[in-house]
Order: C-alpha cells, then sequence, then structure tokens
C-alpha cells in the first residue's frame, strides 16, 4: 500500500503533467502566435504570397478604357448598343458555373469514369 507521502508526490507530479499538456495544447491552437512567427522565418514567401493573391483578385489589366461618350458639335449621336439577351446571360452564367465546380467534382468524374471504364473491359475480354 502507498504511503500518504508517495500519493501526495503522484498527485503532484499529474497536476504539473496536466499543466504541461494544457500550455502545449494552448500554445497549438493559438493561430496569431503560429502567423507571426512563420512569417518572421520566411518573409519573403509571405511578401509574394501577397502579392501574387492580390495580382490573382484584381485580375490583370488587359482591358482597353471605354470611349469618351462625348459628342463633337456636329456630329451624329452614337448608336447606343443594343442589351444583351437572355440566352447569352445564362450561357455566362453555366460557363462560369462550370468553371468553378469542375475542380472540385473532377475526382468523382474520374472514379466513375474509371468505373465504367472497368465494366467495359470485364464485358469484353481480349
Amino acid at each position: 500500500m502507498m504511503s500518504k507521502k508517495e500519493i501526495l508526490e503522484e498527485l503532484r507530479r499529474s497536476r504539473i503533467a496536466i499543466a504541461r499538456d494544457t500550455t502545449s495544447i494552448a500554445e497549438g491552437l493559438n493561430l496569431s502566435s503560429k502567423i507571426r512567427r512563420s512569417v518572421t522565418a520566411r518573409p519573403l514567401a509571405w511578401l509574394g504570397s501577397a502579392a501574387a493573391i492580390g495580382y490573382i483578385l484584381a485580375g490583370p489589366k488587359t482591358r482597353k478604357a471605354p470611349p469618351s461618350t462625348r459628342s463633337k458639335k456636329g456630329a451624329s449621336p452614337e448608336k447606343p448598343t443594343p442589351p444583351r439577351g437572355g440566352w447569352q446571360i445564362l450561357l455566362r452564367l453555366f460557363l462560369n458555373l462550370g468553371r468553378i465546380l469542375l475542380p472540385i467534382l473532377r475526382p468523382a468524374i474520374s472514379a466513375y469514369a474509371a468505373q465504367r471504364l472497368a465494366e467495359l473491359s470485364a464485358r469484353f475480354p481480349r
């Protein structure tokens, strides 16, 4: 049977271990300190990533400025462009939706295609 001193010593050691574990868990969950350490360790990588993300979000500057709508004296007014049809808007919407969903659905599509090819090859053996 354990003596009182041994029990108290074991209790003290377990409290220290629990405190150490909770401290390590709290440090692991502290996202801001992790990011701060990572930025100080690799500032050029973070700066380059921020510049790349900013460029991607802003988009390349390849569009031309629209022509001026001021009319010169004596010039006939420009004809307004006709509004786009509803089918063009729907087509653009579906194309953009496909561009977003294709990377997400690509693994499922390839798995389905592999399954169908396996069934087809089982049906027609060499």
